[in-house]
């Protein structure tokens, strides 16, 4: 056996055994034995030979635990007593050379089974050999040599070579003793009944444990903690707190669910109350999901889908139902099967639209519809088209139209139109190739006679022909005649015109001859003669008209286009009597000028009117003479004189001459309108008042019957006085030291005179105007600060202001009034501002202010209320509500004035000291809480807080200082339990990652024998990842949890531990001593065979059986693919 031990995980061994030394440190050390070494020994004592440093092991139902000084004093004197006289052993020496020592740290991974197996076996015969020789003294104690004991176990450094060594002290703590305790402990929060459930529906229970509860004093003021378990997942919390019931949520239908509660109290957990079991009741299927189509036809569908959840009742049949594209329409069911496909064979059209849904049914009831799955069936060749239609025929062209087929669902991407021309003998021929369903076929011979077919075409091919249809084109009408034109002598009366035959007939004979005139008028032309002859006389005219002539040839073709047109007009005559002259309506008749206007005559003779002559008799004599010579009828005579009767005659002119003249009209002209007046006389009696009068004007022979007084306001003249009389005294709207400007017109019965020139003044100064808009802009709990707007100083500047408080003082004071340039005028402000100070805190005050200028005082302002506000308030009081390792809660109340508390209107400040030693604002608000985060573990900060209202900010609180926590370590991940032997168990997790430089990690290792411990034990405590457990007698099911320890090296503190969370349970079975007696028989049985056959027992994960499922599953799903169609083909024959 080698005495040097390994740091590294060790070697296989083909053959022997292996046990494990457990140190009180939890130091594992591994011995593996050589087939030689046949009885495993019951006492092992390890020797440092550098240091003598010694260390002894005792074997306890298997497990080797190490002894204390007196426990190891005692069995070196049953070593030499006991001593075996048919071996070579002594004390000192090493037993074998073909075993190898091994100290772990952590777990190793497991030997396969079949070398577990073996070794039973060896150590079975070996064992019965050596019975026969030896008694067994020899294999009871053994001594190793080991160098570098000290680190791996707690040694006794001479006690083992006899020297004396002093006991512990009387005052030492047992280490039974904190078990004792834990104990108490677990069996005061201990429940011994299950949790009570109530099934809600489905998918939801209710767990309650008030009875528990209120039966067990100990278990008041403790939070608790429920687990549930099923198939799909191992034991979880699911709610942690101090309720006494919790409702469970989105459980699965048709499930068995286990619950078990844990109480726990300052930190102590009970054991686990007895499992509650729950079955779910089963519910109808859940909704399928959308079917999809599998394969399609022109006239078919393949319709599959999956299957949904059962939800604890299988599903019995499924029903697809149907919709024919019909929207809204009813479905109707078309398959009710266990099949998870149909095909659909209803000899449907080419792309016709189908809706199909799918229901699962099962022992509860039938599941809700699946969403609607639209598709289309397949599309086909077009029909037959319809033969195409004439729309227009022509002479050179046709122009043909038809309807669109059935397409078929595939859009036609071509239409072929055949034409057959029998002239040319070469049968039916494209004449069109296209998407449009019109076409015009032009380049035709006229009155000709063709044939036409009509072909579709889609992306599934083409459709048959139309039936064949014959059009025929038009004959040609005759070309434009020439126009008709005069011959003979031109009368007033009337003309003859002649014309000639068109030269293209249009193919045929000339039937008539269509010839229109119109009225002379500009009218519309009517027809005057239709006969086969080429000449027509006119009569009965209008003299001096032109009229309008055209002429049209008739065929078989139709009739020609008109002629260009022919214009004659007739002769002239002179024009008939003029109308008198008379007054214009439009204008009045004034004093000097007179407006005219008379009618055109009631015949022109024939031609326009060129002119009209206007003439007047001379006042004095009869004889008229020309004043004018116009071409309008309307004439402006002026130079006349008021009140005087004239006489006028018109008469009017064309080309052939000048009419015969008018009747004699005779016209007064108007009286006139009053002279413009002087301007007027102005008096200012007072700063108010302004005195205007003025004098009469010339009447002009008409008497003023009144006058309209005006006066300048905003840039614009406005009426202020009308009447007869000749003064008017002006009081309203009058302000002192102002400019005015007034002007005055007469009025009379023919109308007004013209305005008078303007006149101006300017009233004398007056004390100031009300202060108006005073406002206050800022108060305090003693000062007042108001603003108004200066008042108008109506003609003096306002030297001062007086204020009066009631109840308070009267005050006034001096306004500085800069007499410079303009600039300094326009820099002056409109506003006012005046602070009134040793006021009274939250007092209200009645204020009214005036003011002075040279000439007095002016009249007070309105009444101003005006209130002082409260005092700021004091520093809150700061405390802390909840730490964590990176954030810290803090918590305020705060104290009003006058001894009252209230927060109403008051923020709050909260400053915290960083590094540079200045405080920070980390929170600004009306909240009395704040969580300051991103804090590091262990650190100690300073705070300050300040309160603030209307009156303004307070004093800050005194410097208080807060800790953060200790950050606990993350979670242990990766826990993994695999069989050594048949009665130990490898148990290895992952490392966690370390939460500071420097700190080591450890873990606290937890087991749980199902059916044996109410509670998870601690088995081991250190740093490594890996641990060997041996399990007692009697145990099947082992569970594990394991947690990290963060070891804390505090300055001037003794180091602590921070325990993180356990992490996720993992289990292992273990051969019952049973299974383990009936293998050991039959290992003995088959001694005498050549060969050992090996009993292995296979543990299969969970990710193993899935893949069988999934393997088996996809295997069945193949051979029903491949028979499927086979199936299907022999129904339908």
């Amino acid at each position: 056996m080698s005495a040097e031990v390994k740091k590294m995980p060790s070697q296989e061994v083909t053959g022997g055994s292996k046990i494990e030394l457990r140190t009180s440190s939890g130091t594992v050390i591994c011995l593996n034995f050589s087939e030689e070494d046949q009885v495993l020994p019951k006492i092992v004592r390890l020797v440092d030979p550098d240091t003598d440093d010694t260390a002894v092991f005792r074997s306890e139902d298997g497990v080797y635990h190490e002894l204390d000084s007196d426990s190891a004093a005692n069995l070196q004197e049953f070593q030499h007593m006991n001593h075996c006289h048919h071996c070579n052993c002594s004390d000192g020496n090493e037993q074998s050379s073909n075993t190898n020592t091994d100290v772990r740290k952590g777990d190793e991974r497991g030997d396969k089974q079949r070398e577990k197996l073996q070794k039973i076996l060896r150590e079975r015969k070996a064992n019965k050999k050596e019975d026969e020789n030896c008694n067994g003294h020899c294999h009871q104690i053994i001594q190793l040599p080991i160098r570098g004991l000290k680190q791996y176990v707690r040694v006794n450094s001479s006690q083992m070579n006899g020297e004396h060594k002093t006991s512990p002290s009387k005052d030492d703590s047992s280490p039974e003793s904190k078990p004792v305790k834990e104990k108490n402990m677990l069996e005061e929060l201990k429940i011994h009944k299950e949790p009570d459930i109530e099934v809600v529906n489905c998918t939801t229970v209710k767990v309650s444990w008030a009875g528990q509860v209120s039966n067990n004093s100990h278990l008041n003021g403790c939070s608790f903690d429920l687990q549930m378990f099923s198939k799909a997942s191992p034991y979880s919390s699911i709610y942690s707190g101090s309720d006494k019931e919790f409702i469970v949520k989105e459980l699965k239908p048709g499930t068995q669910y286990k619950f078990r509660l844990q109480a726990e109290k300052e930190g102590d957990k009970g054991d686990f109350s007895p499992e509650a079991l729950c079955d779910m009741p089963c519910s109808v299927p859940s909704t399928p999901n959308q079917p999809h189509v599998g394969n399609k036809t022109k006239t078919s569908f393949t319709i599959k889908w999956t299957a949904p959840s059962d939800n604890g009742s299988p599903i019995t049949l499924y029903r697809l139902e149907w919709n024919k594209g019909e929207k809204g329409g009813p479905y109707t069911e078309c398959y009710c099967g266990s099949q998870r496909q149909f095909k659909l064979t209803h000899k449907l059209p080419p792309a016709t639209p189908c809706s199909f849904r799918l229901q699962a049914v099962n022992s509860i009831g039938a599941s809700k519809f699946s969403k609607d799955l639209k598709c289309v069936t397949s599309a086909g060749a077009p029909s037959s088209p319809s033969p195409p239609t004439l729309d227009k025929a022509g002479v050179n062209f046709l122009n043909l139209s038809w309807s669109k087929p059935e397409s078929k669902g595939a859009e036609i991407s071509e239409y072929l139109l055949d034409m057959e021309d029998g002239s040319t003998g070469y049968g039916f021929r494209p004449a069109y190739r296209g998407t449009e369903t019109t076409c015009v076929i032009d380049k035709l011979q006229r009155n000709t006679c063709y044939k036409f077919r009509l072909l579709a075409s889609n992306s599934q091919g083409k459709s048959k022909w139309s039936e064949t249809v014959m059009f025929d084109t038009c004959p040609e009408r005759p070309g434009q005649p020439s126009r008709p034109v005069l011959e003979g002598k031109l009368r007033s009366s009337g003309f003859t015109v002649a014309w000639v035959p068109p030269e293209d007939m249009g193919g045929s004979e000339i039937s008539a001859y269509v010839l229109q005139a119109d009225d002379g008028k500009g009218g519309q032309f009517t027809e005057v003669y239709r006969d086969l002859g080429c000449d027509y006389t006119f009569t009965g005219l209008s003299p001096g008209h032109l009229f309008k002539i055209r002429l049209a040839a008739v065929s078989d073709g139709g009739t020609s286009e008109w002629s260009k047109v022919t214009e004659i007009r007739t002769l002239p005559v002179v024009p008939g009597q003029a109308n008198p002259p008379v007054l214009s309506k439009s204008n009045k008749p004034q004093p000097n000028t007179l407006d005219l206007r008379w009618d055109p005559p009631s015949y022109d003779g024939g031609a326009a009117i060129l002119s009209y002559i206007m003439e007047m008799e001379t006042p004095g004599t009869k004889e008229f003479r020309e004043i004018h010579h116009l071409c309008d009828n309307m004439c402006t005579v002026a130079g006349l004189h008021p009140g005087r009767t004239y006489s006028f005659r018109v008469k009017a002119k064309n080309k052939a001459g000048v009419g015969k003249v008018s009747a004699v009209s005779h016209i007064t002209t108007a009286p006139g309108s009053p002279d413009t007046p002087r301007a007027p006389d102005t008096l200012c009696r007072s700063a108010a008042a302004i005195i205007v009068s003025w004098e009469s004007p010339a009447e002009n022979g008409t008497p003023v019957t009144g006058y309209t007084l005006e006066w300048m306001e905003d840039e614009a003249f406005t009426e202020l006085y009308s009447g007869p009389d000749k003064t008017c005294e002006v009081r309203k709207g009058v302000s002192p030291a102002s400019f005015y400007y007034f002007r005055v017109k007469a009025l009379s019965a023919v109308g007004p005179s013209l305005w008078s020139p303007v006149s101006t003044c300017q009233t004398p100064a007056a004390s100031p105007s009300a202060v108006t808009s005073i406002r206050v802009v800022q108060n305090s709990s003693s000062h007042v600060s108001l603003r108004w707007r200066h008042p108008g100083n109506n003609g003096a500047p306002i030297t001062s202001y007086n204020v009066e408080v009631a109840g308070f003082k009267n005050i006034s004071f001096d306004v500085s009034n800069s007499e410079g340039s303009e600039a300094e005028e326009e820099t002056t402000s409109v506003y006012q501002d005046y602070d009134i100070n040793e006021l009274q805190p939250n007092t209200v005050y009645r204020i009214r202010v005036q003011a002075v200028n040279k000439i007095g005082c002016g009249p007070f302002s309105a009444t101003l209320f005006a209130s002082t506000g409260d005092l700021p308030p004091p520093a809150p009081l700061l405390e802390l509500a909840t730490p964590s390792y990176q954030s810290l809660k803090l918590r305020w109340t705060s104290r009003g004035t006058n001894g009252k508390t209230g927060t109403a209107g008051v923020t709050y400040k909260l400053e915290m000291l960083d590094k540079n030693g200045s405080f920070v604002t980390v929170f600004n608000g009306p909240t009395t809480s704040h969580k300051v985060g991103k804090l590091l573990e262990r650190t100690e900060y300073q705070f300050r807080i300040q309160a603030s209202n209307d009156a303004g900010p307070g004093s800050f609180s005194d410097v208080v200082s807060f800790v953060t926590n200790a950050q606990p370590p993350n979670i242990v991940k990766g826990l993994k339990v695999e069989n050594v032997t048949p009665s130990s168990l490898n148990v290895s997790w992952e490392a966690v990652q370390t939460v500071k430089k420097g700190e080591p990690i450890e873990y606290l290792l937890q087991s749980q024998c199902v059916g044996k411990d109410p509670d998870f034990v601690q088995v081991y405590q250190g740093p490594n990842t890996k641990f060997e457990y041996n399990s007692p007698p009697g145990s099947a099911e082992v569970r594990f949890r394991v947690c990290a320890l963060r070891l804390m090296n505090a300055p001037n503190q003794s180091p602590g531990f921070i325990k993180g969370v356990f992490s996720a349970v993992s289990s292992a079975r273990i051969m019952t001593p049973k299974k383990r007696k009936i293998l050991e028989s039959s290992a003995e049985s088959d001694d005498r065979k050549p060969e050992i056959k090996e009993a292995t027992r296979v543990v299969l994960t969970d990710t193993q059986w899935a893949m069988i499922f999934f393997s088996g599953f996809s295997l069945l799903a193949i051979i029903v693919i491949l028979l499927l169609p086979s199936l299907l083909e022999y129904q339908i024959s």
